[in-house]
């Protein structure tokens, strides 16, 4: 790869404008590096000329506080060559390990550093997984049909494509019109797309739910989810858009919006991304625009502005984005990716930055956590242990 071609995937790097194409073109010439000199000399010069927003340096400045005493307390004691790279170089290393792509790192063996090269315990990521049940109760495991089509609801079809995803064909053969219900589930450690019959695109997380009718046949379009569902809704000024989750309800005319109904989360969330949504519940309503989010829990709703729309959306783009994220919640989404179990978490006073692909396997992932907090982790079993 030419320098010119380096330094450029760099900045686009550290300007957060690298596509996936150009992330992992990145993490192909870090791990093929035959020396961390050069690699130090191109993040340092993309740093020093790098200048984010003022809101960006404050929000940055302390977990590059952290991530900088955290090498330097490895240093000390391994005496490794970490030693002689600049705090500006070591934070922006921190940030290719944050999409675990740096491996030139040799800091004392973690328990998962170990269990990584033992090849013991660990967990690979979430796949294409969802099962389908039609009207009659028949359940269709979809990431083992064939591609084609799966079966007829009224007078809908539904077709598997070659990419994964699932459609509904709202047509006018015999029982054109019948209403008939299904649901699309995942399990944890699966995720999901589905094409509804008006042409409204949805992406299931990792443990969620859409019931959906096969034809939209009211002068209204409502559906049911659980867990996390992402939404393109088709426009149709003549028929509104309804989303249920948890005793909220979200009223939208044509947009796309995140909802996230995970009952461990304590809230239902919902924010959107382009265009305009109501979500109602028991202790009020709200309209939101781009954006924002809505809390709804507790009998309240709360407002949020200024969301990092990149964290809430990340799972949709394949990957983990954390900016301050707790640990707990940290550990929620890991554990309903890789299909494992949390131990008991203490309250740890630190919030994690990152941004890794959930194409990693667990014992990746965990390990870059432990160089940007102040814990360690243990995989025993099905079970993910959180140490202080």
């Amino acid at each position: 790869m030419s320098n010119a071609r380096i330094h450029y995937l760099v900045n686009r790097f550290m300007e957060g404008a690298c596509s996936g194409e150009e992330r992992q073109e990145l993490a192909e010439w870090v791990n093929q590096s035959e020396s961390d000199t050069g690699i130090q000399a191109v993040l340092e010069e993309a740093w020093r000329n790098y200048e984010p927003a003022e809101v960006d340096r404050q929000s940055g400045a302390a977990a590059m506080d952290r991530v900088y005493a955290r090498l330097s307390e490895e240093t000390d004691r391994s005496r490794h060559r970490i030693a002689w790279w600049k705090p500006a170089a070591a934070a922006a290393v921190l940030l290719l390990a944050g999409l675990g792509i740096w491996q030139g790192t040799k800091s004392p063996a973690t328990p998962i550093a170990q269990a990584q090269q033992d090849n013991t315990e660990d967990a690979m990521p979430g796949g294409e997984k969802a099962v389908l049940t039609l009207s009659n109760g028949r359940q269709i495991v979809l990431d083992s049909a064939a591609d084609g089509l799966l079966a007829q609801q009224g007078g809908a079809t539904v077709n598997k494509l070659s990419n994964g995803q699932l459609v509904y064909d709202d047509g006018e053969g015999p029982g054109a019109g019948e209403v008939m219900y299904n649901t699309m589930s995942t399990p944890r450690g699966g995720q999901y797309r589905l094409t509804l019959p008006d042409g409204t695109k949805a992406w299931l997380n990792s443990a969620s739910s859409i019931t959906f009718p096969t034809a939209f046949v009211e002068n209204t379009r409502s559906i049911n989810i659980t867990g996390e569902v992402y939404l393109e809704v088709a426009r149709d000024e003549k028929k509104p858009f309804t989303v249920k989750a948890n005793g909220v309800e979200i009223a939208v005319l044509g947009t796309h919006f995140n909802v996230n109904a995970y009952p461990e989360e304590g809230s239902v969330r919902t924010t959107l991304i382009e265009g305009k949504v109501k979500v109602s519940s028991a202790a009020g309503a709200r309209t939101i625009a781009p954006g924002e989010q809505v809390q709804a829990g507790a009998g309240k709703l709360d407002v949020r502005r200024n969301v990092n729309l990149e964290e809430v959306t990340g799972w949709k783009k394949g990957r983990f984005v954390f900016e301050g994220a707790s640990i707990t919640h940290v550990m929620h989404q890991l554990s309903r990716w890789y299909d494992m179990e949390m131990d008991d978490i203490d309250p740890v006073d630190d919030r994690f930055y990152l941004d890794v692909p959930r194409s990693k396997k667990l014992s990746d992932v965990l390990k870059a956590l432990e160089l940007t907090g102040k814990v360690k982790f243990k995989i025993e079993g099905k079970k993910i242990i959180v140490m202080k």
